[in-house]
Order: structure tokens, then C-alpha cells, then sequence
């Protein structure tokens, strides 16, 4: 067998369709066979994969075990020699498959290479990112993922704006997003799986950083074209579900802190996270009293989740995330 086809899914029944009919479209002159983990959808995603797609080995979890757990699961019963992971919110533009394989074939020191990833407006989307710093954590937390000027500076490396995506290059301080990714098994047996202690985001950082430090290479290769949807499982999410999502954000990057750069940055990143925290709930506090009468609710909203996240942050507990 080539190549195992991984794709864990969470209620993501009409991109889950969309995503495998672009695999048995495009892909092309390869022993392949396709992997879905279902993390206990409530919606037919099982039932469309039985009945629309009876080459697929699907695998039901009786509860959402995350995005680690559950790719790890179908690694462990996969017999490709290479590892697709790939993301239910993703169609294949190409053989990007087949491209990835050879070029891994070419390249026996690559653990891992991964696509162009296109938004669904064709643009390019940053696939690409440095390894994290305690700097680049707190800036991931208090700004957030948007295009203001203080993050790009501190995340200007693989900007699609600045960083060439049209040539394969081999990312030799960074890492790629597990959005699509090409592994080698070999690898996985040196490196290990993905941690399962991230239950869903961080586990391809912590992944990519292991892969640089064990000396494998890291290939990024535009030929391979793929069109990612970003977050489907995550649209629309409720108040409660934003809680766990942010909160759970906050303790894993602790744990990626604690594990990876060391007990001083850990215990530096811990002060300054409770400090910027408690800032901005003081803020939120200040403000909410000439909140107008639309925006009150709201506002309340976002100071009960700046509480609760400067108690995720202030919590004692080793660094290892919980509550998932």
C-alpha cells in the first residue's frame, strides 16, 4: 500500500462528501486506501460515508476523542508507507496526492511535506508557520490570528505576502499546518505520533518542532494544490462552546510551553499571560457599564469569558491541558 488516507470528521457531514469525492476524483496511479475517524457526530456524516462511499473504512468513536486521538487511531491500523492527513474540511484542486508522494520518494530525509493550500477564493491561504516562541504564544493569545501590524511583524516569515508560495522549499525553522499533511511512516516510528494531549489545535506545532529537533526535513511543495475551507467543524459556535474552545486554548499553549522551551519561559509565559489577562477583564469591567442596551448582552458575554480564561491561565496543574 502507498498511501493511507486519514480524515477525521466532526459533524461536517457536506464538506466530509465534498472531501472524498475529491479523492477518488483526483487521485490517480496509487494504492491508496481512505481512513475516516468519525469523533461521535450527531449529524449523518456516518450514514453518507456507509452509503456513498463503501470503500471507506470508517471508524465510530463513541465520543469526540480530538483531532490527535483520532488521526493517531487510524495510524495505528493504516498500511500505507506514507500517512495523508487530511482535514474533512479540504478538496483536492489535483493529483496533489500522487505529487506529494513522488516527492517524498525523491527526498528520503522529508518526514513531512505538504501543499499549497488555497482559500476558497483561490488565494493563497499561510500554510506555513516559524515554531513557536514564548513571544509568538502571548501574541497568538492577547491579538489573535488578524492581519494587525504587531503580529505581522512578529509572524512576517511565511507571510504569503512576503514568503515565496510558488517555489518548493524546505522549511528549516518551522513547521506545517495539519491541515494537509504527507508522512512519512519511518518518521512516525523516530518521531513518535501526534501528542494526545492536544485535543484539537497545537498537535501539528508540537509535532513539526519534534520533527526539526530529531533532524528530518520539512518540505513544502506548491505543485500539490488543495482548497481549505478553514474550521468547519468549528462555524457557529455557541456561547458555551466558545468557552471550552478558548479556555482550552489557553492550556494547551501552556503545555506546549512546558514541554517544548523549558520550566524559565514556561514559568515567564505563565506571568505574563495572567497579567495581560486580568488587564483585559479590568478593561472589560471599566467599559461595561456604558455598554448601550444592544451591545450589553454581548458585552457581558465577553466579560464572564475574560474571567474564565484568567482562571484557565492562573490554574496550577503541570501545564497539561484538561477538560477535554
Amino acid at each position: 500500500m502507498d498511501i493511507s488516507i486519514i480524515i477525521v470528521s466532526y459533524n461536517t457531514c457536506a464538506l466530509l462528501r465534498n472531501c472524498l469525492v475529491s479523492v477518488y476524483d483526483k487521485v490517480h496511479g496509487r494504492e491508496f486506501e481512505v481512513i475516516v475517524v468519525d469523533n461521535a457526530s450527531d449529524d449523518d456524516s456516518c450514514a453518507m460515508v456507509e452509503n456513498e462511499f463503501p470503500r471507506v473504512r470508517l471508524l465510530r468513536n463513541g465520543e469526540n476523542r480530538g483531532f490527535a486521538a483520532a488521526n493517531n487511531q487510524a495510524i495505528r491500523v493504516s498500511t500505507g508507507a506514507c500517512v495523508l492527513l487530511l482535514n474533512s474540511d479540504t478538496m483536492l484542486e489535483n493529483d496533489a496526492v500522487s505529487i506529494l508522494y513522488e516527492f517524498m520518494r525523491a527526498h528520503p530525509r522529508a518526514a513531512v511535506c505538504g501543499p499549497l493550500l488555497w482559500n476558497a477564493d483561490q488565494t493563497v491561504q499561510r500554510s506555513i508557520d516559524t515554531h513557536h516562541t514564548v513571544t509568538s504564544l502571548i501574541c497568538r493569545l492577547m491579538i489573535g490570528e488578524g492581519q494587525k501590524a504587531s503580529w505581522r511583524l512578529l509572524r512576517d516569515t511565511y507571510h504569503p505576502a512576503v514568503f515565496d508560495y510558488s517555489t518548493p522549499s524546505q522549511i528549516t525553522n518551522g513547521w506545517l499546518t495539519g491541515a494537509v499533511l504527507l508522512i512519512r511512516r519511518e518518521a512516525l516510528g523516530d518521531v513518535g505520533l501526534l501528542d494526545e494531549s492536544y485535543y484539537f489545535m497545537m498537535e501539528d506545532a508540537d509535532w513539526g518542532l519534534a520533527v526539526s529537533r530529531r533532524g528530518w526535513e520539512t518540505w513544502f511543495v506548491p505543485d500539490a494544490v488543495v482548497t481549505h475551507l478553514l474550521g468547519g467543524s468549528r462555524k457557529f459556535l455557541s456561547e458555551e462552546k466558545e468557552v471550552v474552545l478558548k479556555t482550552r486554548i489557553i492550556r494547551q499553549h501552556r503545555y506546549y510551553v512546558l514541554k517544548n522551551l523549558g520550566l524559565w519561559r514556561y514559568g515567564a509565559y505563565r506571568l505574563v499571560v495572567m497579567v495581560c489577562f486580568w488587564v483585559n477583564l479590568m478593561r472589560r469591567v471599566v467599559v461595561l457599564p456604558v455598554r448601550v442596551t444592544s451591545d450589553r448582552s454581548l458585552a457581558l458575554f465577553k466579560l464572564r469569558l475574560g474571567w474564565l480564561m484568567l482562571l484557565a491561565a492562573m490554574e496550577s496543574d503541570g501545564g497539561e491541558p484538561k477538560g477535554q
